[in-house]
């Protein structure tokens, strides 16, 4: 193995290592956001995980828009 080919092969196991290395992450976040939205159903896939967060953050806008109403209402009395 000549010096150029040395240099390739340590750049690719290094790309490999980088490349698992995110896709170890990748997995981390997506369990922990499948434990964080609380579903009704098991997503099939990160398409309707992304679909149930994203309704469940709505759900949660709602949820303050209306506690800050109440606690407005009841601070005028």
């Amino acid at each position: 193995m000549n010096g150029s080919s040395r240099s390739k092969a340590v750049s690719e196991a290094g790309e490999k290592h980088l490349l698992e290395e995110d896709s170890r992450v990748l997995v981390k976040q997506v369990r922990e956001l499948r434990r964080l939205v609380p579903c009704c159903r098991e997503p099939r896939g990160l398409g309707e995980l992304f679909q149930d967060a994203a309704s469940h953050i709505e759900d949660l806008q709602v949820q303050v828009k209306v506690m800050r109403m109440l606690l407005d209402k009841l601070s005028d009395e």
